[in-house]
């Protein structure tokens, strides 16, 4: 050690003194470490952390930890030399030096949790292995950064209170009492919360699709830990749970690359063979023709005989997989269709009843 310090006495290899001098010369010492942890601490934070980050770091990780980590590590130098400096005083009560050791350990895990802390965009790593989908999910990744930092929140106040003499294992118990408690009669919500996270990982849809799950049919409005937001098309709002999203087949309408133009074509039975031929015929035509359908799918058959009509298979896919832009086309098609109904004429069978009244000779001429 280059000085020793005693109460009241001060050495410096052959230089001794006491009483007064001692004291001047520990305070002098005290003022030189307090000035040397300032000039320090303002050094990392000056120069050395901003030299560190303009170096090409060939791991990524480390830009992150040294930017987080930059005003924690100036603070506990500056720590470290109120410390040192207190240390140097000639304290008299015995229990003095015993509490700024305590209260530099706990500044010290405070700089540590504060780093840690600070680099919570780590998450980001988590996710790195998946899908760009999920790498762009602001959801997923807003949700991530809160856990970890609340987890460093949780380590660095039990680590706090176990350094201040707090009887953490008893915390700790009571605190899984607690939870048990808290998780058996909060099933629901948590089978919500995994199921949130569930779809926010597998992203089987996404704000903005629409979707039939179950009985609803909609838009998605939002998507939450707890819950989806679907817009139906009557513009009511339905709040589904994410547990029941998930046990229920969804299905995923903003995925098609192409919707089903599908009906049955009833005509009347008083149409003749020559009139079903060319009518289909003009069908297959106008379908073929449409520049919103794909030619080859086009089909127009036959196929059955009704009670009141003889049943016709119109089927074709349209070039479109939006809902609005579907209704249109859709619209104009049964126009065209009803044009060629028209100028074939052929007739559209709707239901209807024979009734047949047999008369018998005696009975009606009584």
């Amino acid at each position: 050690m280059i000085f020793s310090i005693k109460t009241l006495t001060f050495t410096l290899g052959s230089l001794e003194l006491e009483g007064y001098a001692a004291f001047a010369a520990r305070g002098l010492i005290s003022l030189a470490l307090l000035v040397a942890g300032w000039m320090v601490s303002r050094w990392l934070d000056r120069c050395l952390f901003p030299k560190l980050l303009e170096r090409n770091w060939r791991v990524t990780v480390l830009p992150t930890l040294i930017r987080s980590f930059d005003r924690p590590a100036a603070r506990l130098v500056w720590f470290t030399g109120i410390f040192l400096a207190l240390r140097a005083l000639p304290w008299v009560p015995v229990f003095i030096p015993a509490a700024l050791l305590k209260a530099y350990r706990i500044a010290l895990i405070f700089c540590l949790c504060h780093g840690l802390y600070n680099a919570s965009s780590l998450t980001d790593r988590l996710v790195a292995a998946f899908g760009p989908e999920v790498r762009s999910n602001k959801t997923l990744l807003s949700a991530l950064r809160k856990l970890y930092q609340l987890l460093i929140v949780i380590l660095g106040v039990m680590m706090i209170a176990q350094e201040s003499g707090l009887p953490v294992t008893g915390l700790l118990t009571s605190a899984g009492l607690v939870g048990l408690t808290i998780s058996l009669a909060a099933q629901d919500s948590a089978s919500n919360l995994f199921s949130g996270i569930m779809i926010l990982l597998e992203r089987p849809f996404r704000i903005g699709d629409w979707i039939v799950v179950g009985d609803v049919e909609g838009t998605v409005e939002d998507i939450n830990f707890r819950s989806t937001r679907i817009r139906a098309l009557d513009n009511s709002l339905y709040i589904l749970t994410n547990s029941s999203v998930c046990n229920t087949t969804i299905n995923n309408c903003a995925e098609r690359q192409k919707r089903l133009y599908r009906f049955t074509l009833g005509v009347t039975y008083d149409t003749t063979r020559p009139q079903l031929e060319k009518l289909m015929a003009d069908l297959t035509e106008m379908l073929t023709q449409s520049p919103d359908v794909y030619p080859e799918s086009v089909l127009v058959r036959l196929t059955g005989f009704g009670a009141s009509s003889i049943d016709l298979l119109v089927s074709a896919y349209l070039r479109t997989a939006d809902t609005e832009r579907f209704l249109a086309i859709q619209n104009t098609l049964n126009l065209n269709l009803m044009d060629i109904m028209v100028k074939d004429k052929v007739s559209f069978a709707f239901p209807s009843t024979s009734v047949y009244i047999e008369q018998t000779g005696p009975k009606a001429q009584s």
